[in-house]
């Protein structure tokens, strides 16, 4: 991930700069696809870098693969968690098109005071075995997979629980869980812990995105509830996974993006 910034008159203080891009730091390790960050005024805008995707001058052909959308999603969320951290409302605008300049825009619209759970969720460790809140050592119970569920959604991308009974759309946890009639290619305790699928209506450019958006939220809504998450990307790169996640529902619809395991 690379990141420039300009200057204004209108521009975010130098403390404010270094908090965005220290809320990207998590999502920047060695591995994660390449984006270009750049600081606008008061306008974050993230763009894939095609070039450094495939090694080589891009095609007309070339396509991000899925996960790359959602990761790009994933740093739009740790952006807005930021700028309400320090008191501006985001304002973010994503893209149809992969190849779009920029991919996502996240503008600071005005002033509002940053709430104690705005601060603490900037500060949250989203490390593996990191967590906001104290530890737990009973499993991820209904009121915490619901609390998850409940605040992580919005933009008409939700989570809904693979292996287990729902109620109006939002899980009904119960162990020990079921495991479900297509485990879309992934290996895991299916009757031990809550699995969450990011949903969608349709499969799209600006639907990964915000898919990744949820994402980021529920890694970090779970750390505050003292849960860690393990996040299945990578799969879903398969259309035919992102099509088969809601197959079994009886009341939801729409394709999915990525799975969630919730653990102590």
């Amino acid at each position: 991930m690379s990141a420039t910034r300009t200057r204004s008159s209108e521009r975010w203080s130098p403390t404010e700069v270094a908090a965005l891009l220290h809320a990207l730091e998590p999502l920047a390790e060695p591995g994660a696809p390449a984006c270009a960050v750049s600081v606008r005024d008061r306008r974050v805008e993230l763009t894939l870098d095609p070039a450094a995707l495939h090694g080589r001058a891009p095609s007309p052909a070339d396509v991000p693969a899925h996960h790359v959308l959602v990761h790009a999603g994933r740093l739009v969320g740790a952006v807005e968690n930021a700028l309400r951290s320090f008191g501006w409302a985001p304002r973010t605008v994503v893209a149809t098109d992969a190849d779009a300049r920029p991919l996502a825009a996240v503008s600071a619209t005005r002033r509002r005071p940053a709430t104690p759970m705005d601060l603490v969720r900037r500060r949250v460790d989203r490390r593996p075995g990191g967590a906001a809140s104290p530890r737990y050592a009973a499993p991820a119970d209904a009121s915490r997979v619901v609390d998850v569920a409940h605040a992580a959604a919005s933009r008409g991308a939700w989570l809904h629980l693979l292996n287990g009974p729902t109620r109006d759309g939002v899980p009904a946890w119960r162990t020990p869980a079921t495991v479900p009639a297509d485990t879309l290619t992934l290996d895991l305790p299916w009757r031990r812990d809550p699995v969450l699928a990011v949903c969608t209506h349709v499969d799209g450019v600006r639907e990964a995105v915000l898919a990744g958006v949820v994402l980021e939220r529920a890694v970090v809504e779970a750390a505050l509830r003292g849960l860690q998450v393990e996040a299945h990307v990578e799969a879903f790169d398969d259309a035919a996974v992102r099509a088969a996640t809601l197959a079994a529902a009886e009341h939801e619809t729409g394709v999915g993006h990525a799975a969630l395991r919730l653990f102590p």
